[in-house]
């Protein structure tokens, strides 16, 4: 390498360096923000430990004892890995530092999400090497054509191909047939052969996962937990062992069963383009507004989530397509072509609780959501809810309209 390669190859060591000590702060400055809220409680430290695992892996690794493999988006049953002895991680950064690294070299209005996590592959802590796979649904064109731009970072790669139309008999085939090429897939990469008591076992600790996470849920129904404690807690999901996990959320269930219920008149429900730590900032501005999140349709949040898998046939086959069932039927993501369930279920959700307002977020270059907020819309208005799109990304100038927007809207409901 001559002088100038070598000065060139420096300057960009000083600043991925630089970068991550930014994203570090930047985590650093989000948990102090929660600690020092008058909501806290001790129970949540765990939870908040667990925050800056995405900057570390190698940690997590080493904790958990598993092979990692990271995914993306929540269509990859996670009980399939677990019942091959892989710990499966979502990919999904919410840091502006870790984004600017890599801005220069990607589209102007690609998602902020998935350039925040290009950018957060230059940290050495956080390396890909530190994952055996990446597995990929086809959903949005960001994530599809995201490996090509990080192909030689990124190592194993694993396309899960997603039927958009669901509602039918050849879809939920085609969908099958992913489920058993992805059993190949981590059957090969582990080198042993997946056991039906093994998947029955996952299976059954993710129910019983799962319904202390509905327990949550129903305690930010009744405004007992917050908006930003549970999309806290939600972002940490497969942070670190399962059982330990569901055993600090059931801590945290208890103690918050013994609260009273608050009376914030100005419920809401957020939908639209997924939250991801440490970018809290449209809870935190919904907040000060003075409104209250009771529920929303985030895939970062509620939705982490498919729901129970329920399954009559308990032979190989019969599990496999419960779960293919359950994670392809019971998802609401906007790159399906029949979605009517996803606004029927927040018109549902909304008038059991009487919710006047709704909240669209959307990422910009986030175009699944963008384009499907005006349909949505158009169904909330009928029916006589408030709606209210906020489009942003992750930087903190726009707060303050934001702000004003937000307060505006409280008016209304």
């Amino acid at each position: 390498m001559d002088k100038n390669g070598q000065k060139e190859e420096e300057r960009r060591i000083r600043q991925r360096t630089k970068a991550y000590e930014k994203t570090c702060e930047e985590y650093d400055h989000e948990i102090k923000l929660l600690q020092a809220r008058t909501d806290y409680i001790a129970e949540f430290d765990y939870f908040l430990s667990l925050l800056t695992v995405p900057l570390r892996p190698s940690q997590l690794r080493e904790n958990v004892g598993r092979p990692l493999m990271g995914l993306f988006c929540i269509q990859a049953p996670v009980e399939l890995f677990y019942a091959l002895g892989i710990h499966p991680v979502k990919l999904c950064s919410g840091s502006y530092s870790a984004q600017r690294l890599s801005s220069a070299s990607l589209p102007v209005l690609m998602c902020p999400m998935l350039k925040s996590y290009i950018g957060s592959m230059n940290f050495e802590a956080s390396a890909p090497s530190c994952y055996d796979a990446t597995i990929v649904p086809t959903t949005c064109d960001w994530v599809v054509k995201m490996p090509e731009i990080v192909k030689e970072k990124i190592g194993h790669l694993h396309y899960l191909e997603l039927p958009h139309i669901k509602q039918n008999e050849k879809g939920q085939k085609r969908w099958l047939e992913e489920i058993y090429a992805l059993k190949l897939f981590l059957e090969q990469k582990t080198g042993t052969k997946l056991k039906r008591q093994s998947l029955m076992h996952s299976m059954n600790k993710f129910m019983s996962v799962w319904k202390t996470f509905h327990e949550l849920i129903e305690l930010k129904r009744k405004q007992i937990i917050s908006g930003i404690w549970f999309a806290a807690i939600a972002n940490t999901f497969m942070l670190d062992d399962i059982d330990q996990w569901a055993k600090n959320l059931e801590l945290v269930v208890k103690r918050m069963q013994q609260e009273k219920p608050q009376t914030n008149p100005h419920k809401i429900f957020l939908a639209g383009s997924p939250i991801i730590f440490p970018n809290l900032k449209l809870i935190q501005l919904i907040e000060q507004a003075g409104m209250t999140i009771c529920a929303d349709d985030l895939c970062s949040s509620e939705r982490i989530f498919p729901g129970a898998t329920v399954y009559d046939d308990p032979s190989e086959h019969g599990l496999l397509k419960a779960l293919s069932e359950r994670y392809h039927k019971a998802c609401t993501c906007p790159t399906f072509a029949d979605n009517d369930w996803r606004i029927n279920n927040i018109l549902k959700i909304t008038e059991s609780h009487n919710i006047k307002g709704i909240l669209f977020h959307v990422l910009k270059g986030c175009h699944p959501y963008d384009i499907e907020s005006f349909t949505i819309e158009d169904k909330l208005r009928e029916s006589g809810r408030k709606f209210l799109k906020i489009e942003t990304d992750y930087v903190k100038e726009d707060s303050q309209n934001i702000l004003t927007r937000l307060e505006a809207f409280k008016q209304t409901l």
